[in-house]
Parts: structure tokens; sequence; C-alpha cells
């Protein structure tokens, strides 16, 4: 096998002052096996003054739709086989927010993700009468239903002494 792409892409910026930044980056495939994979990605921030001292308020976020890696695709090897070319293009989608508290050292983060037409390797085996796996087989598999994830975080850095500690709170919950 011989599989060469050709991407093309772009990237905006906005870095200097002290109010408002952003960053978009974006990338397609226009020629070779990876022709229609996208990658867009945005970050912006907002700073703005509250009690005496900066507030941030963050947003980022991504789009990637991409075909399965070579190996999802075709493997041959001594004990397992497959040639998969009738795959779905995977697409994950990420929308996050983040308010940061200077004064405090606090930081809140929520996000939501939602992956379709995920691709992971599957395992099955039977179990004899003497307790042994056997007709081991693995394979490609895709996920029919679309998979999501809310995660949220706060997160407090803490001072004692000499010593400085973070500690975060995390809740995240994923369903499909």
């Amino acid at each position: 096998y011989n599989e060469n792409s050709i991407y093309i892409g772009g990237q905006l910026s906005k870095t200097q002052g002290r109010t408002f930044h952003y960053h978009v980056t974006g990338e397609i495939g226009i020629a070779g096996q990876d022709v229609g994979n996208i990658d867009i990605s945005a970050q912006a921030d907002l700073n703005f003054k509250l009690f005496g001292d900066t507030v941030q308020l963050a947003a980022s976020g991504f789009f990637r739709r991409y075909q399965p890696t070579f190996y999802y695709r075709h493997y041959h090897g001594k004990h397992l086989l497959w040639d998969h070319d009738d795959l779905n293009s995977s697409t994950h989608t990420r929308i996050q927010g983040m308010l940061s508290y200077a004064k405090t050292r606090t930081t809140l983060r929520i996000a939501v993700d939602e992956l379709t037409d995920y691709t992971y390797f599957g395992q099955s085996y039977t179990i004899n009468s003497s307790y042994r796996r056997i007709g081991t087989q693995v394979n490609v598999r895709q996920s029919d239903a679309p998979i999501n994830i809310l995660t949220a975080s706060l997160s407090q850095n803490l001072t004692w002494g000499p010593a400085h500690w973070e500690s975060v709170l995390t809740f995240q919950n994923s369903s499909d």
C-alpha cells in the first residue's frame, strides 16, 4: 500500500491587546486518501475588570471529520486479517466555555462533545469447558449511535507556605 494526501489550510489570529483575543485554524484534505477530511478549531477570550481584578471568559471549540487511519481500514497479520474500505468518516465536535477569576485563582470549565461513527477495535472469544479462551477474534467496529460527553470542571489553586496545590473537581457524563 502507498497512500499520500494533500491538505490546504489557514490561520487567523488576534493576539495583541488586553481585552479580546481569538485564534482560528482550519485545514481540509483536497487530494489523496484523506480527501474530505476537515479540521477546524477556534479559541476566543474576553478579559474584563470585576472588583479590581481581571475575569477571563473564554470559549473554544472544534469540528473534525476524518477517515479512519490505515490500520483501522487494512491489516494483514499472522493471526488477524481485515480490509474495511466501507468505514464511514468519523466526526468529533466540541464546544467549551471557561470562566477564570484571577483574584481567587478559580476556573470553571464546561464542555460538550459529540462523536459520530466512532471507530474502535472490538474483541470477542469463546470460553471452553476448561475455562480457556478460544476462538479469539479482533475486528474494527464503528459505533452506530452518537456518543455525547458533558464535562464540568471546577479548579481552585491553593497556596500554603512554599507549597502550591491545585484542587480540581470534575464531573463527566457520557451517553450514547
